[in-house]
């Protein structure tokens, strides 16, 4: 005869409440509540987004995927904040083959100390997903920038598993840039970000994955500027004789907008 079963007793002979699903495993969560763990949370410079992430913030130990329709649209620009807080704290930022040269006077502009950004380039795809590894299981990174082969054999679900694995060994960001139709294949990586241009100064961030509830509305994101990527280092009207100039100059060298040329036949500079 089966009976049923009792929760355990308080001290007073009442009930003891049930275990929130986070005091049993970090890595247990309600479905209607964001997910936490134990890996550090590193904040992205933008509140909204950081109300959206679990833990408030970039995490470490996990790929994070950020999946573009474009190369230029405000990537760069978007990574900023936390690459300048990075660098400022003097880790490391490494870029494994963007596709266009960085430009070095940009960074500065943005307050990136440039003595902490390494550019690692290689002539194979096979190479550039063995220096990634590499640096993945050497955990000597604040934040690993790849830009990943579009080649589906080389980038197969095992691939990404594997890069995954070792990510969870280091404490830094690691970040990795894909095209928009990965979107519809199977990722390990604990977080997915959309990211399409809404204007020449703003993207639309869409969570696909995350641990928590499916968001349903994607954010609007404001890009910063070198205005506001440096606030208190200068006076505004300093800052404005200084770069005012060449402001559209240091947006194009981040950005590409969704605009295409008129010309026929003759695509468009993409410029970092």
């Amino acid at each position: 005869m089966s009976s049923t079963p009792k929760l355990p007793l308080e001290n007073g002979g009442q009930p003891a409440a049930p275990l929130l699903p986070e005091h049993i495993h970090p890595a247990l969560w309600r479905a209607h509540q964001l997910g936490s763990d134990t890996s550090a949370r590193i904040p992205s410079g933008f509140v909204e987004l950081d109300q959206q992430l679990p833990g408030g913030g970039w995490p470490t130990r996990n790929l994070i995927e950020l999946l573009l329709k474009h190369q230029g649209i405000g990537e760069l620009r978007f990574l900023m904040p936390v690459l300048r807080r990075l660098s400022l704290e003097e880790r490391k930022l490494v870029m494994v083959a963007p596709p266009h040269l960085p430009l070095t006077p940009v960074f500065e502009q943005y307050g990136v100390n440039l003595k902490q950004l390494t550019l690692i380039q290689t002539s194979k795809p096979q190479d550039r997903l063995w220096a990634v590894e590499q640096l993945l299981r050497s955990d000597a990174f604040g934040a690993l920038l790849v830009w990943l082969p579009e080649d589906k054999q080389l980038v197969s679900p095992a691939t990404l598993r594997r890069l995954q694995y070792q990510s969870n060994r280091s404490a830094g960001l690691s970040f990795v840039f894909r095209p928009l139709h990965a979107q519809h294949q199977p990722s390990p990586a604990s977080l997915r970000l959309c990211l399409t241009a809404q204007s020449p100064h703003r993207l639309r961030v869409h969570l696909i994955k995350r641990r928590g509830p499916v968001m349903e509305q994607p954010l609007s994101i404001a890009l910063p500027t070198p205005h506001s990527a440096l606030p208190g280092l200068m006076l505004e009207h300093e800052l404005n004789a200084t770069i005012g100039p060449r402001s559209q100059e240091v947006y194009g060298a981040l950005d590409r907008r969704e605009i295409h040329t008129h010309t026929p036949g003759k695509p468009q500079q993409t410029l970092f």
